[in-house]
């Protein structure tokens, strides 16, 4: 009853934006109610988590072209708020998302300014794609890695990037890496020292983790990416507090990796970090 309720308000404010765009006698209406209502469907869809496909089965096609037409609102907060939701949407309910996959890639995208002159837009239209592509695989997101790279790693490297936009870029990189790593490594040195210089001051959680599977599932790829970054990528897998066994393994497999590939000049690049440091990767990480 609440997801209809809302999608109808969202739907009948929306019908009057469009006629009073194109009638001036037509007053139009206040976006605000749409807003509240994307928002309040993307709390229940947190709060209700994998059950709010059930709920949202029989609206689907409904809901999603209502997500669709907020996405290109003129309004900056309708689409930031569109941008919010369809990341819940993603994260819940994919199966509902997948069929119309194309289509909002190619209404996302764009929304990735490199310029961030909407941040809060971009903001939310970056972290979405790094849910999307959780769920969507390999194979589904292929197509829109190197569209979306060309928007997201200028971001990241940019020093003039707002913080949030910059660690988000950073996670949505990692999580197309580990997801896509044959597309992403091979640009792994273009990002990598700004990547982990830009996750350093992010808390440990659950995104900031399979952006890392990413970086190492990349290193793993395409070890000769983070040469020039090795005491960057020393310092952001030092900077974890509470490491999980998967991760935890991760890292031991990637510093055994990079050893064995440096061979003999392994000291040599150990020996450029401080000695805690050295000593606390050899503890650590058996490297």
């Amino acid at each position: 009853v609440v997801y209809e309720r809302c999608l109808r308000i969202v739907g009948e404010t929306l019908q009057v934006c469009q006629q009073a765009a194109q009638d001036p006698s037509i007053e139009a209406p206040d976006r605000d109610l749409v807003i509240v209502a994307l928002d309040l469907i993307s709390a229940i869809i947190q709060a209700i988590g994998e059950n709010s496909q059930h709920h949202l089965a029989d609206l689907n096609r409904v809901a999603l072209q209502m997500v669709a037409m907020c996405m290109v609102d003129p309004v900056t907060d309708v689409r930031q708020s569109a941008f919010a939701l369809l990341g819940d949407l993603a994260m819940h309910c994919f199966g509902l998302l997948q069929p119309q996959l194309n289509d909002i890639m190619q209404q996302l995208i764009p929304q990735i300014d490199r310029n961030f002159s909407h941040i809060h837009v971009c903001n939310n239209a970056a972290w979405s794609v790094g849910e999307i592509a959780l769920k969507a695989g390999d194979e589904l997101m292929q197509p829109y890695v190197n569209p979306l790279l060309e928007r997201l790693v200028p971001l990241l490297n940019n020093e003039n990037t707002p913080t949030t936009l910059a660690e988000n870029a950073a996670i949505t990189i990692g999580r197309l890496g580990l997801v896509c790593p044959a597309i992403v490594a091979p640009n792994l040195e273009v990002f990598a020292q700004r990547w982990c210089m830009v996750l350093l001051s992010v808390k440990d959680n659950e995104e900031k983790s399979s952006a890392f599977q990413g970086m190492m599932t990349m290193i793993g790829a395409n070890p000769q990416g983070i040469s020039k970054s090795f005491l960057y990528f020393c310092q952001a897998a030092l900077n974890w507090q509470t490491l999980d066994q998967r991760l935890l393994e991760m890292f031991i497999q990637t510093f055994a990796g990079l050893k064995q590939l440096a061979g003999s000049e392994w000291e040599a690049s150990m020996g450029m970090l401080d000695p805690q440091a050295r000593q606390m990767i050899k503890e650590r990480f058996n490297a």
